[in-house]
């Protein structure tokens, strides 16, 4: 039998926190357990400028992880070169701000067309996307689980136990935290760090990711077990 299938939003509390190293690594073990995975990157900024295009490298990845035949334009529509929150990156390069219905509408067709859907947002959770919608607007409207991706160090923590308690007024559904060891120093005690986060924020730990250690198998499991408890 096939397992219930994830529809996720990675967060996390500041760009270069592992955020597409987790959707990449997820992507491709729901991928290889038989799922078709749909991805998407609606807004990304910071974005490199290639032969007169805009590329988004995070999105690229996304797409190879899920071997998807999706294209980059439906995977993320909205691309700056400025490395700022959405409205601000699009302020910054003089181009029109993202339009939140057809973001929206986008993700929803390619929800019908997947079992599984991986969401990477921009920024954070709370960035606005435009003048009256955010990420976690995003997450509500369709029916995205948040999977909150934190480095282990004490501003990274502070920032992410706010954006979980955003995320519980905003009536989201918490799936749980991914603690990532961003450098070799400290990880003896980052299972024990990322436990007292979870204990102390009421949020499920997924599991922890070791500095330059591939996401553990049984992250995945834990998340697979989550989806098919929500089906039952």
């Amino acid at each position: 039998m096939t397992p219930a299938a994830p529809n996720l939003l990675i967060s996390a509390p500041a760009p270069g926190a592992g955020k597409t190293m987790v959707g990449c690594a997820l992507a491709f073990a729901l991928k290889v357990r038989g799922m078709r995975v749909g991805v998407m990157k609606p807004v990304a900024v910071g974005c490199a400028g290639r032969d007169g295009m805009t590329a988004a490298d995070d999105a690229s990845a996304l797409l190879a992880s899920a071997s998807s035949d999706l294209g980059p334009g439906a995977v993320s529509p909205y691309r700056y070169r400025s490395s700022a929150a959405p409205l601000d990156a699009a302020r910054a390069d003089g181009a029109p701000p993202p339009d939140f219905e057809a973001i929206s509408a986008a993700l929803g067709e390619i929800q019908r067309a997947h079992d599984a859907v991986i969401v990477e947002d921009a920024w954070r959770l709370d960035a606005r996307i435009d003048a009256a919608h955010d990420f976690a607007d995003l997450a509500r409207r369709h029916g995205l689980a948040l999977v909150m991706v934190t480095p282990a160090d004490p501003d990274s923590f502070a920032t992410a136990a706010a954006l979980i308690d955003f995320a519980r007024r905003r009536q989201l559904q918490i799936r749980g935290v991914i603690v990532n060891a961003m450098a070799s120093a400290g990880c003896a005690a980052l299972n024990d760090a990322a436990h007292a986060f979870a204990e102390a924020n009421a949020a499920p730990l997924l599991g922890v990711v070791r500095y330059k250690e591939p996401l553990a198998l049984a992250i995945v499991e834990r998340l697979l077990e989550a989806a098919q408890h929500d089906s039952d």
